[in-house]
C-alpha cells in the first residue's frame, strides 16, 4: 500500500472518531442540560411529565429517537420562556410519589405531557408507567392549561383518547412509524401552533394569580 493510500486511511480514520466524539459530547450535554434544569434563570413553572430517559432507550450514547424527543420537547419549552420541571430532575419532595406529583402540580401553572413508546415493559407488564395517566389527569382536574403528545406506535386510552377524541385536550400525534423525524415534527406548523397557544394560556394563568388585587392603570376610563 501506498503512503498516500496509508495517509488517507488514517485520515477517514481520524474523521469517524471526531465525528463519533462530537456526538457522544453533545449527547452529554443534552442529558445535562435537562438534568440541570434547576439552575436555569426563573420561568414560568410548568409541570413535563414524561418517561425516564432509561426507560426509553440506552443508558448512553447513542441515544434512541424517543430519548432525543424528550430532549428536543424540553428545549422547546424553554425556548417560549417556561421553566419545565419533572420529578426528580428537578424537584424532589420527601413524601409518597402521589404526593409528589400533587405538589408539583399545585406550584405549576400549565401541564405538558409526552407518552412514547419504552424499549421495555414496564413493572407487571405494564405498556407504560400508570403515572403518564395519573398526572395529566390530576393536571386536568386542577385545570391547568394541558397540552399532550403521543407517538403513533403506543396504544393508550384514558386521558390519552385513543377511545376517541377529548377535544381541547385530543393529544398531538407523532407519527414515527411513517418516518416522521424528531425535527420534522417539532419543526411542523401544528407543534408550533400548539405550543405558543399552550404558552398563552400558561402566561395568562400565571398574570391572573399572581398579579395584584390594585389595578395601578385603568384602561375602560372614557374621557369626555
Amino acid at each position: 500500500m501506498s503512503k498516500d493510500k496509508l495517509k488517507d486511511k488514517h485520515h477517514d480514520s481520524s474523521s469517524k472518531e471526531a465525528i463519533s466524539t462530537e456526538k457522544h459530547k453533545q449527547a452529554y450535554a443534552d442529558m445535562n442540560d435537562l438534568n440541570d434544569a434547576a439552575s436555569a434563570f426563573f420561568r414560568i413553572p410548568v409541570f413535563f411529565s414524561h418517561q425516564n430517559l432509561f426507560t426509553l432507550g440506552p443508558s448512553q450514547p447513542p441515544l434512541s429517537q424517543e430519548q432525543l424527543f424528550i430532549i428536543r420537547m424540553f428545549k422547546e419549552i424553554q425556548k417560549v420562556l417556561l421553566f419545565p420541571r419533572t420529578i426528580p430532575n428537578t424537584d424532589q419532595y420527601p413524601n409518597t410519589t402521589l404526593e409528589n406529583i400533587r405538589t408539583m402540580i399545585n406550584s405549576s401553572y400549565g401541564t405538558i405531557a409526552a407518552l412514547l413508546k419504552p424499549t421495555r415493559a414496564i413493572g407487571q407488564g405494564e405498556p407504560y408507567s400508570p403515572f403518564l395517566q395519573i398526572e395529566p389527569s390530576m393536571s386536568l382536574q386542577r385545570r391547568l392549561p394541558l397540552l399532550l403528545v403521543k407517538q403513533d406506535t403506543i396504544p393508550a386510552g384514558g386521558i390519552w383518547g385513543d377511545a376517541g377524541p377529548l377535544a381541547p385536550y385530543t393529544p398531538l400525534t407523532w407519527h414515527s412509524s411513517t418516518g416522521v423525524t424528531v425535527n420534522e415534527f417539532f419543526d411542523s406548523v401544528q407543534w408550533k401552533e400548539a405550543l405558543q397557544n399552550w404558552a398563552g394560556q400558561v402566561r395568562s394563568g400565571y398574570f391572573i394569580q399572581t398579579g395584584p388585587e390594585y389595578k395601578y392603570s385603568c384602561n375602560d376610563v372614557t374621557v369626555k
